[in-house]
């Protein structure tokens, strides 16, 4: 068996270049600012809906390439693409209301800017 002298020195050797843990006591911790919440969020990370209707609309250019831009024979992918686009606008008119409610819905997933900043300022941090 190694002594515990030669396997010291063996590490020792064989990480040569690594660097030690730094000593936690040695390194005081400087707060720059205060440690607490600002009373806001910004607006700037806010996700959009989906595209509308793309893949709706790829399958109507299709159709209309394939036949030689004769709409009637692409009326199932049109009547299709009026769909998707009522439903988009109906989403879209949802969002906009969702978006612009103050106070948080109970037991939601996905909270506004908005609405986190209510509740910050509800509840502020100590």
């Amino acid at each position: 068996m190694i002594s515990d002298f030669r396997k010291m020195k063996l590490m020792s050797v064989l990480f040569r270049n690594a660097r030690q843990p730094q000593n936690e006591n040695k390194v005081p911790f400087k707060a720059v600012l205060p440690l607490k919440l600002k009373d806001h969020v910004s607006s700037k990370s806010q996700k959009t809906l989906e595209k509308g209707c793309l893949y709706e609309t790829s399958l109507l250019l299709t159709c209309l390439e394939e036949n030689e831009f004769e709409d009637k024979k692409c009326i199932p992918e049109l009547k299709a693409l009026d769909e998707c686009y009522k439903n988009y606008q109906k989403n879209v008119q949802q969002a906009h209301i969702i978006k612009e409610q103050m106070i948080p819905v109970p037991g939601s997933k996905n909270q506004t800017h908005k609405q986190i900043t209510y509740l910050l300022r509800r509840y502020p941090t100590v």
